[in-house]
């Protein structure tokens, strides 16, 4: 009987023990809240001011249909520099990439709808090297004679 009382004031004093470390322990430390970003400002784009122009037909010289403007290449400015088309081929056959300074593509902005022209003879857009993506080397991008192409940065 007196083992089992010294067993039984032992378990308190343990549960004693451990209540009052638990109440010195420090407190973990707290997980700060996310920070919420700001609400960007949003200003509304009047739709007959802009026009979406990837994926549009490219139309050549007598307005037929030579290809589709697929990328556009900009300076390190953000600035346009060339356009890049999918040209000729029927379901990707026989097509070709190549990239012409931005200054030869004309847009339509008040025409949605209207096809984008490039200023240059069928001959001039057969003889466009191909395109292959930037890589090592600088892009072919073709320009007119009197057109002079912005500085490289």
């Amino acid at each position: 009987m007196l083992t089992r009382r010294l067993v039984s004031m032992l378990a308190v004093l343990v549960a004693l023990n451990e209540a009052a470390r638990a109440d010195t322990a420090p407190a973990p430390p707290a997980i700060p809240a996310p920070k919420l970003a700001p609400k960007p400002a949003v200003e509304p784009v009047d739709k007959d001011q802009v026009v979406a122009i990837l994926g549009r037909p490219v139309t050549g010289p007598g307005k037929q249909q030579i290809g589709t403007l697929t990328d556009v290449l900009v300076d390190g400015t953000g600035q346009p520099q060339a356009g890049v088309l999918d040209i000729g081929g029927f379901m990707g056959v026989g097509a070709r990439t190549i990239a012409v300074h931005w200054n030869l593509l004309h847009f339509s902005p008040a025409d949605p709808k209207a096809p984008i022209t490039l200023s240059l003879t069928l001959d001039q857009i057969k003889a466009v090297p191909e395109y292959k993506g930037i890589g090592n080397k600088p892009a072919p991008v073709v320009v007119r004679s009197d057109v002079k192409p912005a500085p490289a940065h």
